[in-house]
């Protein structure tokens, strides 16, 4: 009896051999979409909610739920590619979120200091959270913890990822701070939060979390509606004189310009200390970072920055009365 010839079993590839990176997961299209999802629904259900006279704090803790309920329901793939991704994964790291906070709270507010100097009208126009009694406590959970989830998961978690896979790592970073600060419209607002929204992007590639960024966003909007809150209640001196002492013209442009290279420092500072983790997917995934949706949430911030314009709400005003 013969025993019949085996084969030879295919050698086995050497154990250095390079690994394929895995598929692309989140793509920028998807990133973009959900990023103007979470704008529109936030504002439209916001907006309604306090025409029917509902508090600020409530009004915004509808419109987070009304965004969870449309991102599962809308976005189900692509939120299940984040919750799978390392970023969502990574535990925060504490001490460089808070350190990144001090540094990005500085810029932040060095920015909106040089823009309300240089135009101070546009300070009139920056929106203000403020509430009492127990919607106080509703405010400080949806603008300062809520809120800033969602939209962290959205620009950072998503927008973010899709661009970094499209575009890199810097190009990532600018796009979506560019979309985020602008996205807010009110232009002292926008001067405030651009170098906010760097420093937030930059945390995250340099950390691999993003929950570093949703501790940095978090903490910034507590600090902003509990200061306005203690502002508000207690009486810190005359703001009016404060405002004069800037709109002083041999004044004004000093401070501006302080302000802005105190500003610039410091965000220089951030961008060469946050610098990115490496990733394999860099680059990987097909078709460009600019989509419809992208324009679109640009857009959107160009036509909520035009109603703080005086010559607009004037417009405004004056065809709500021929309407009537």
């Amino acid at each position: 009896m013969t025993v019949p010839d085996v084969p030879p079993a295919p050698p086995l590839p050497p154990t250095d051999a390079p690994v394929p990176p895995p598929g692309p997961g989140i793509r920028a299209v998807d990133g973009n979409r959900a990023a103007l999802t979470l704008l529109l629904v936030q504002n439209v259900v916001s907006a309604l909610l306090l025409g029917l006279r509902v508090p600020l704090g409530t009004a915004l803790l509808g419109s987070f739920v009304a965004t969870v309920l449309v991102g599962l329901l809308a976005f189900r793939p692509t939120l299940t590619a984040l919750v799978r991704d390392t970023r969502w994964r990574t535990p925060p790291s504490w001490g460089t979120a808070l350190a990144a906070f001090v540094l990005a709270f500085l810029a932040s507010r060095a920015f909106a200091l040089a823009f309300v100097t240089l135009f101070p009208s546009g300070a009139d126009a920056i929106p203000q959270f403020l509430s009492h009694g127990p919607d106080l406590w509703a405010l400080v959970l949806a603008a300062g913890v809520l809120v800033p989830f969602a939209e962290e998961v959205a620009f950072r978690g998503l927008m973010l990822r899709g661009h970094e896979r499209a575009a890199g790592f810097l190009v990532a970073a600018l796009t979506t701070t560019f979309a985020f600060g602008i996205a807010h419209g009110v232009p002292a607002s926008v001067a405030g939060i651009l170098p906010l929204a760097y420093a937030l992007a930059r945390l995250t590639q340099h950390t691999g979390s993003l929950w570093n960024s949703v501790i940095v966003h978090a903490l910034n909007n507590t600090l902003a509606v509990v200061l306005g809150a203690f502002v508000a209640r207690h009486n810190l001196g005359d703001t009016a004189q404060a405002s004069a002492v800037l709109q002083n013209p041999a004044l004004a442009l000093p401070v501006a310009l302080g302000s802005l290279l105190f500003g610039g420092v410091v965000l220089a500072v951030l961008h060469l200390w946050l610098t990115p983790r490496p990733d394999p997917q860099e680059r990987r995934a097909p078709g460009p970072w600019l989509s419809g949706a992208y324009v679109v949430i640009l857009l959107f911030g160009v036509a909520s920055a035009a109603f703080t314009f005086p010559a607009v709400q004037q417009a405004l005003t004056g065809l709500r009365g021929a309407l009537r």
